[in-house]
């Protein structure tokens, strides 16, 4: 890969030279130079697969829902509402506090990346229980219903 760079900022990147001295005929840049890592566009700017990975990591983590959606979620994709939801928790995963968990049902939002006072993530602890897996849980806060997976209601 040829990545063309302007004041150490990659302006652009492509697979050959001649393909990236094709594309800079019309722009300004300081130097060209070849590289083994693979930059990817991202938001406009190029980079490696592993800083894309903990940009879209952050990008989830700051997802928010409102208890209405994540009720409404649950309702549609489970049949269960809050209630059902503790009883559930109480009877399955008594290391989840629900005392914390009626005041985040209660808050405003709901945020992806929400920890408990113990470092776990709290929304991948609750979709355990309910069948899903984090990416489920990123599946439910980027559109705000539950993917079609997870346990029935009996």
């Amino acid at each position: 890969m040829f990545i063309a760079k302007n004041n150490n900022l990659i302006i652009l990147a492509k697979d050959t030279r001649e393909e990236l001295e094709q594309a800079l005929k019309f722009m300004v840049y300081t130097s060209i130079e070849e590289t083994d890592i693979d930059y990817q566009l991202y938001n406009g700017e190029y980079l490696t697969p592993e800083e894309i990975e903990v940009k879209e990591r952050q990008r989830l983590d700051s997802l928010t829902l409102t208890p209405s959606d994540v009720e409404r979620a649950l309702y549609y994709g489970l049949g269960m509402d809050f209630d059902d939801l503790k009883n559930l928790i109480a009877q399955q995963a008594p290391q989840i506090d629900l005392k914390a968990l009626a005041i985040e049902f209660r808050a405003n939002n709901f945020y992806r990346g929400a920890t408990d006072k113990d470092g776990n993530r709290t929304v991948d602890m609750i979709g355990l229980l309910l069948g899903y897996t984090s990416d489920d849980m990123d599946y439910l806060f980027e559109n705000k219903e539950l993917p079609a997976n997870g346990i029935s209601e009996e």
